[in-house]
């Protein structure tokens, strides 16, 4: 995505997600994940934009992260480098407005 064009992680970050400009290396959540850049490149690109699989449900830390590895839910949960409620945030509004449809209503 960053070799394709910049601008998306940067709009996803500070204009639809509202992370701070400039906060740190180790600051909370800095760095959207490469599924809200991807729905941002969508927006731009795309009639219509529908999702699936999205929604981190961070009351079963056992379950899987993503369908292609063994990593666990509890794994983005530590992790500084997603603001992870700031992007649910983001989505729900997406799908409140119908600018995407969430196919398997995991936002």
């Amino acid at each position: 995505m960053r070799i394709l064009n910049p601008y998306f992680i940067q709009e996803a970050a500070f204009q639809f997600i509202g992370l701070p400009f400039n906060n740190g290396l180790m600051g909370k959540g800095n760095i959207p994940t490469l599924g809200t850049v991807a729905i941002t490149m969508a927006l731009h690109n795309c009639d219509e934009v529908a999702v699936a699989g999205f929604g981190y449900d961070m009351t079963s830390p056992h379950a899987p992260l993503h369908y292609y590895e063994t990593v666990k839910m509890s794994a983005i949960k530590d992790s500084w480098t997603h603001n992870i409620s700031k992007e649910k945030e983001f989505l729900r509004k997406l799908v409140k407005a119908n600018v995407i449809t969430d196919l398997t209503k995991g936002i």
